[in-house]
C-alpha cells in the first residue's frame, strides 16, 4: 500500500527547485517505483489528496498493476476495522476526526493496511513508526520507509543500464532520507547504503 506522501517527495521545493519538479521526481522516483511492482494498492482517500499530476500518473497504471481501494463501509459494522481506525485516528500524534482532510489519508490507508496485513510504503514514516509502537495491529506489517524506495529506484535504473541517474539519485537520498538515516543509523551516502544492501539484492 502506497501512501500520499510518496507522490508529494519534494512539494514544498516545487517551484523553487528543479530538481525537486513533479516531472523530475516522476521519473527520477516514481516511475521505477509503479514499474516495479505487480500489485500496489492506494486507498480512495489518498487519491483524492493528491494533485492532478499524481493522479494522472497513477491512472495509467489502474487496472494494470494499481488497484484503488475503499473503505467498503467497514467503519461502525465491523468491530476489528472500526477499532483500528479509532486506534490510529486516536493516537497522541495524529489525533484525527472523521471527515477533516488533515492527515485522513494516512489514516484511512494506514487502518486498511493493519486490518488486511499490507505492507504501507512512505516517505513520512516518523509518524507511521511511532504509532505502530502503540497500535498492535501495525506491528503485523512492514513500514517501507523511503531510504528503500530510493534503494529500488537505483536498481530499477541500473539493471537497464543506466547509470545517468545515480548522481541525483545520491542527491534524493542524501536530502529526503536524512531523518531515517539518523533515527536508524543507515550510512550517509547512498553508495555506502548500496553496499550495505548487496546481501540483499542477489
Amino acid at each position: 500500500m502506497f501512501d500520499a506522501n510518496i507522490f508529494m517527495v519534494g512539494i514544498e521545493y516545487r517551484y523553487s527547485d528543479f530538481n525537486c519538479s513533479f516531472e523530475n521526481i516522476k521519473n527520477l522516483c516514481l516511475i521505477p517505483i509503479l514499474e516495479s511492482f505487480t500489485n500496489i494498492i492506494i486507498h480512495r482517500v489518498v487519491y483524492d489528496e493528491l494533485d492532478n499530476n499524481a493522479r494522472k500518473l497513477i491512472d495509467k497504471y489502474v487496472g494494470k498493476n494499481i488497484t484503488i481501494v475503499d473503505e467498503d463501509d467497514l467503519y461502525g459494522k465491523d468491530p476489528k476495522y472500526t477499532d483500528i481506525f479509532n486506534k490510529i485516528a486516536g493516537d497522541g500524534l495524529v489525533q484525527y476526526s472523521r471527515g477533516k482532510t488533515k492527515d485522513a489519508g494516512e489514516v484511512y490507508s494506514l487502518a486498511y493496511a493493519a486490518y488486511h496485513g499490507i505492507n504501507y510504503f512512505t516517505s513520512k514514516e516518523i509518524m507511521v513508526e511511532n504509532i505502530s509502537y502503540t497500535v498492535s495491529e501495525l506491528k503485523n506489517i512492514d513500514i517501507v520507509t523511503f531510504d528503500v524506495i530510493v534503494l529500488i529506484d537505483f536498481i530499477y535504473f541500473n539493471t537497464k543500464s543506466d547509470t545517468s541517474n545515480n548522481k541525483a539519485l545520491k542527491a534524493i537520498y542524501k536530502r529526503f532520507c536524512e531523518d531515517v538515516i539518523k533515527r536508524h543509523g543507515l550510512p550517509k551516502t547512498l553508495l555506502e547504503y548500496i553496499n550495505e544492501s548487496k546481501e540483499y539484492l542477489v
